[in-house]
């Protein structure tokens, strides 16, 4: 009998007939996983899993250790897997949840930074696998002969256990223990070279505050245990704002908002609907937010980051308000972008825009795709963007260089499928798996005018599996797409405002610039566009 079925056996013994021993005895066992001699399997994953949602329901002792473990042998799992789409199904299915509840947790027993540690250990796992992983192996195979040596041992022991753990029906087998002993080792050893003391092992928040060095970083978090929201900045302590609405009440609402985006456009009933749920999602959510930011001395006008978790991301936080005469929109106040991690906005800082490098644009349109009805603003759309590029920026050459990619096509999201979303191209579409292969040369911004952009899996959100987010983790230091379906003639409108506002006196493209450019070119609009279309478009990232 496995160490997770016997514990769950002497936990509902405990439950039924009330004996202390059961239940201590069942939390001994799960302890055990603390103290593991080898690279935790699925099984491990599971059992840990288990730990911490029995210790979360019966307020045990032992609970932050629990969420800790499980997410140690989530990080190892993640480490050992290839970057194929295949394998991180069953690992994310595995833990669902698991961060949000650990977020959860923390707060409730005031340990605010652990909170932010484990939920960013916890989410996004396809993309940290690419960032934190593969990208410092990267920078191993090319920091000298060891490193290369010490590079391809990891990837050849990773592969060997990952092939074991797949083949083996027990966990504690002695190849498996072998490996593991092994893999220990290159870990160890690669821990010792200059820049890699750090390899494999999850961000502090020490390093995770350095999100808010340009504005706060707001994490608002849905969990079956509360919600809540911490507001992170460059200096000083976080700020708890907790948030008087249940996961259940965000899940339903984020359906209701889901329904009435498809209907977008077909009826003027549907604006009434919309102002409705911006209402509660600022009445809820938003507003007390808003509050704890002003009482932190943020001035109005600054720019905000929102960081949001499970349900969350399926909400546009950044379009909430009263909708009222005399009062103000969250829009009205903030410039709001988001980030679907604190690392990621980190990345992207740290790709610094160098004054004197030649930039490059593309301005890529498709009017006319396979099996996809006809845009016809595509071609006045391009026109309009080629107007407001100055002619120190080239429209030729992407290698070596500053890149900006203009896309105005359609975007096809695939809800059950996040790795087939695509741009529908001419000669077929162009997906995620692809887009993640791509090698671009110091890409800096990237403006996505196509429909649900940043619609990825709605079962498991906290991934951030869409097209917005593939184009991020493929350097775009800044990107700009859509929560739902745009129309064709509102884009021309935005996108011919947004270039007039990003491109400076300095006549260069500065991606930096794209947050505040889009809010000032919808607010030029508002009287001449649709709501759900005012408040589309989304700014990621720098």
């Amino acid at each position: 009998m496995s160490l997770n079925n016997l514990a769950l056996i002497l936990q509902h013994r405990f439950q039924q007939q009330g004996v202390q021993s059961d239940y201590d005895e069942a939390f001994s066992l799960y302890s055990q996983l603390s103290h593991l001699s080898h690279a935790a399997s699925r099984t491990d994953l599971s059992a840990a899993k288990s730990w911490a949602a029995s210790a979360d329901i019966l307020n045990h002792e032992s609970v932050l250790l629990a969420y800790k473990v499980a997410l140690k042998f989530l990080d190892q799992q993640v480490a050992l897997l290839s970057s194929s789409s295949h394998h991180f199904d069953v690992i994310r299915e595995a833990v669902s949840s698991l961060a949000t509840d650990a977020f959860s947790c923390s707060v409730r027993r005031g340990e605010l930074t652990t909170a932010v540690e484990l939920v960013e250990q916890g989410r996004a796992v396809f993309w940290t696998q690419l960032a934190r992983f593969s990208t410092p192996l990267d920078e191993l195979s090319r920091s000298g002969d060891i490193g290369t040596a010490l590079a391809e041992e990891f990837k050849r022991l990773s592969f060997c256990l990952r092939s074991a753990f797949d083949q083996s029906t027990e966990d504690r087998s002695p190849q498996i223990r072998q490996l593991t002993m092994q893999w220990d080792d290159v870990i160890a050893r690669i821990r010792i070279l200059p820049d890699f003391s750090c390899f494999l092992l999850p961000p502090l928040f020490s390093d995770l505050q350095k999100a808010a060095e340009d504005g706060p970083v707001i994490i608002v978090n849905a969990s079956q245990y509360g919600c809540d929201a911490l507001i992170v900045r460059n200096t000083g302590d976080l700020i708890h704002v907790p948030l008087d609405i249940t996961q259940a009440e965000v899940s339903e609402f984020s359906s209701d908002f889901h329904t009435l985006a498809e209907q977008f456009g077909c009826s003027s009933d549907n604006q009434l609907k919309l102002i409705g749920i911006l209402r509660k999602l600022w009445n809820r959510v938003v507003d007390p937010i808003v509050q704890a930011l002003r009482e932190s001395n943020v001035s109005p006008g600054s720019r905000i980051w929102w960081c949001p978790t499970a349900e969350f991301t399926l909400l546009p936080l950044h379009a909430a308000g009263p909708y009222e005469r005399k009062k103000k929109n969250l829009s009205d106040i903030y410039i709001s972008s988001y980030t679907p991690t604190l690392t990621t906005l980190i990345r992207a800082r740290q790709q610094v825009s160098r004054d004197g490098t030649s930039q490059y644009f593309v301005a890529i349109g498709q009017a006319n795709p396979v099996n996809g009805r006809e845009l016809k603003y595509v071609a006045s759309e391009l026109a309009a963007v080629a107007e407001h590029v100055p002619p120190t920026v080239s429209f030729t050459s992407l290698e070596g260089a500053e890149a900006t990619l203009h896309l105005a096509c359609h975007g096809m999201p695939n809800r059950t499928q996040p790795f087939e979303s695509s741009f529908a191209m001419r000669d077929g579409p162009l997906m995620i798996k692809e887009i993640i292969r791509s090698n671009w040369q110091n890409p800096q911004f990237a403006f996505l005018s196509a429909c649900h952009t940043t619609v990825g899996d709605e079962k498991r959100p906290d991934e951030s599996i869409h097209l917005a987010a593939a184009m991020q983790f493929c350097g775009f230091r800044s990107v700009i797409g859509s929560m739902w379906s745009v129309d064709d003639k509102v884009a021309r409108q935005v996108v011919s405002a947004f270039y007039g506002n990003l491109i400076d006196d300095s006549k260069r493209l500065d991606c930096t610039r794209a947050a505040v450019a889009l809010h000032k070119s919808v607010k030029s609009l508002r009287k001449e566009i649709p709501l759900e279309q005012q408040i589309v478009f989304v700014h990621i990232g720098v």
